[in-house]
């Protein structure tokens, strides 16, 4: 910068300056000032630019005619659900449920939020820590009219292709008290609620195999088993023509507190096509 230099040597050396330096510096500290006033109008009247770009595009559709914004995405927290595994303590959060039917598993998925304190049993049910009681769902393909004696009681034809057919064949088994059944919802799929007991004398020694039954799943293949004193809160919802039961165990030891925390997460049951 010749400029500086000029007028550093007049101060450190005391000479008078030269004829129009002073009027030299000032025309060249007024030029450097309007090339960065224009540098400056210019950035700014480029990002006003692309702003009034970006705008008409978001005003506008793919080809160009006039539109709405698109919405922003969301995160569906069901969509980082983990599966039951086989066995072993679950951390909370939100988990998948089978049915073990494999045409509704493919069709639907049913996705559940649990607390802390509980764990997977054999990759569908949920269990409390310490105990055999918990929850899970099914998909009924037939019901023993005796629980008890159950051998050849399998119904005839085949009970479980309506949430009213598999209501009536529950309340009317042998040995297995119900309560009446009342209206209920899950996830918008509606339904019936209905409570049934184990009655506690019960002497499973007594019984075919040593097991109380009451149902098999759809394969004919998995059975569900019920202990003396257990008491089963039963939500049976109609899925698009397919009776889903939810079922939560309650132990003869089980707490009023662990009855409305099983309640609670049939509350959070999410149910949606896949």
């Amino acid at each position: 910068m010749p400029e500086m230099k000029e007028l550093y040597e007049m101060v450190t050396q005391q000479t008078p300056p030269k004829p129009g330096a002073l009027e030299r510096q000032n025309r060249k500290r007024r030029q450097r000032s309007t090339r960065r006033k224009a540098g400056v109008y210019g950035l700014v009247a480029t990002i006003m630019i692309l702003a009034g770009l970006f705008a008409v595009g978001s005003l506008t559709g793919n080809d160009g005619q006039p539109g709405t914004p698109g919405p922003s995405p969301t995160l569906d927290p069901t969509s980082t659900a983990t599966p039951i595994p086989q066995f072993g303590a679950l951390e909370p959060g939100t988990y998948v449920i089978s049915t073990l039917d494999a045409d509704f598993d493919a069709a639907y998925r049913i996705t559940i939020d649990v607390p802390d304190g509980y764990e997977g049993f054999e990759g569908f049910a949920i269990i409390k820590e310490g105990e055999i009681q918990g929850m899970s769902a099914w998909v009924v393909g037939n019901v023993y009219a005796d629980p008890c004696q159950w051998i050849g009681t399998l119904s005839n034809p085949p009970v479980g292709s309506s949430v009213d057919g598999l209501v009536a064949a529950l309340a009317g088994q042998k040995g297995h008290p119900t309560s009446r059944a009342t209206d209920v919802t899950v996830d918008g799929f509606t339904g019936k609620y209905l409570e049934q007991a184990v009655p506690a004398g019960l002497d499973l020694a007594e019984c075919d195999s040593g097991q109380f039954r009451t149902w098999l799943d759809t394969s004919l293949q998995g059975v569900r088993y019920l202990e003396p004193g257990q008491r089963d809160l039963l939500w049976i919802v109609d899925v698009d023509g397919v009776p889903l039961v939810i079922d939560v165990a309650l132990g003869a030891g089980t707490t009023a507190e662990d009855r409305a925390e099983r309640i609670q997460m049939v509350d959070s049951i999410r149910i949606d096509p896949l």
